[in-house]
C-alpha cells in the first residue's frame, strides 16, 4: 500500500499526514494537510444562507444533497474495486481503493474495516495491525450491531483456533525452555562458586595488603633502617596487583551471577522468549476476538 496516511474525522474533514500509514500517535499540526470535504457544508455556519429566497435555499440543499450522493456512489464503487482487488490477491491495491472510498464517504465502516483486512492478511496476521490502529478505532466504531454479529461469525472462530494453536506452541516452548536451563544448571553453579571464592580470596588479600602498606607507611621515618620502607613499598604493590585482580574477579563473579539468576529464571532461553512472543500475540488476537462480540 502506497506510503500516506489518509483519515476521515468527525469534523468533516480528511488529513493526510505526511508520513506513516495510519500512526499510532497524533501528529503536529505542522505534519497535517487538512481538506474541507464538501459533503459537511451542514458544519458551515449558517451565515452563507442569509438573504437566499426559499427556492434558492432548496436548490441549494439539492446540489449539496446531488454532491453528497455522486460521493457516496463513488466511494460505493471504489469499495465494490477495493473487494475484487482483494480476492485477486492484490492487497497493496486493495488497500489504496479502500482509501479512496474513505476519502469520499469516511462513515462508512466498511473502507475502513477493508483496511485492517488488509494489514491483517484478513484476520490471519496481526503483526502489522498497528499501523492501521486508526482505521480499526473507526471501523469498530462505526459499525452497526448486526454486521458486527455477522463479521464475529466470520472471524471468531478461525482466530480462536489460532489461540489454541498458540497456546500449544507456548507449552512446548516453556518445556524446551526448563530443559535447557535444567541442562545448564549445574554449570551455572559451579562458575557461580567458584568466581565468588576468587573475588572473597582477592578481595580479602587486597585489603590486608593494602592495609598493611598503610600501617607500615608510617613507622618508615621512625624506625631506623630500610627494612620498614622496603615492606611497605612490597606491600603497596602486592595491593595494586590484587586490586587489578579483584576487580577482574569482580566481573567474573557479575557474569557468573547473571547466568546463574537466569538459569532459575523462566523464560530467559531463546525458546522462552518465543513463547513470550507468542503470549503477546495471543493476547492481541484475544483483544480482536472480544472488539467483534463488544
Amino acid at each position: 500500500m502506497e506510503e500516506r496516511n489518509l483519515e476521515m474525522d468527525d469534523d468533516g474533514k480528511i488529513k493526510f499526514r505526511k508520513s506513516g500509514v495510519l500512526p499510532h500517535e497524533e501528529d503536529t499540526e505542522g505534519n497535517e494537510i487538512v481538506i474541507d470535504v464538501p459533503d459537511f457544508d451542514r458544519y458551515a455556519p449558517e451565515s452563507n444562507k442569509v438573504g437566499l429566497s426559499e427556492e434558492e435555499l432548496a436548490e441549494k440543499a439539492a446540489a449539496q444533497e446531488r454532491r453528497a450522493l455522486g460521493k457516496r456512489q463513488e466511494a460505493e464503487k471504489l469499495l465494490g474495486e477495493a473487494e475484487e482487488l482483494f480476492v485477486k490477491g492484490d492487497l497493496d491495491g486493495a488497500g489504496e481503493k479502500y482509501l479512496d472510498s474513505a476519502a469520499l464517504f469516511g462513515e462508512d465502516w466498511r473502507a475502513w474495516f477493508g483496511v485492517v483486512r488488509v494489514q491483517t492478511k484478513d484476520f490471519t496476521d496481526f503483526s502489522e495491525i498497528y499501523d492501521c490502529e486508526k482505521a480499526y478505532d473507526k471501523a469498530f466504531r462505526r459499525m452497526p450491531a448486526e454486521d458486527k454479529a455477522a463479521l464475529a461469525e466470520k472471524y471468531v472462530p478461525s482466530m480462536e483456533s489460532m489461540i489454541s494453536g498458540n497456546a500449544e506452541k507456548i507449552r512446548s516452548l516453556e518445556k524446551k525452555d526448563e530443559k535447557e536451563r535444567e541442562s545448564e544448571r549445574e554449570e551455572t553453579e559451579k562458575a557461580f562458586s567458584k568466581s565468588r571464592m576468587f573475588l572473597i580470596i582477592f578481595g580479602t588479600l587486597f585489603v590486608l595488603f593494602a592495609a598493611a602498606a598503610i600501617t607500615l607507611s608510617f613507622f618508615v621515618y621512625s624506625v631506623p633502617g630500610k627494612q620498614i620502607f622496603g615492606l611497605a613499598i612490597g606491600c603497596g604493590v602486592a595491593a595494586i596487583v590484587l586490586m587489578f585482580v579483584s576487580v577482574y574477579s569482580l566481573k567474573k563473579f557479575l557474569l557468573a551471577f547473571f547466568a546463574y539468576r537466569a538459569n532459575r529464571t523462566a523464560g530467559t532461553t531463546e525458546w522462552g522468549k518465543q513463547a513470550a512472543l507468542l503470549r503477546e500475540n495471543t493476547d492481541l488476537i484475544q483483544s480482536v476476538i472480544d472488539d467483534f462480540k463488544a
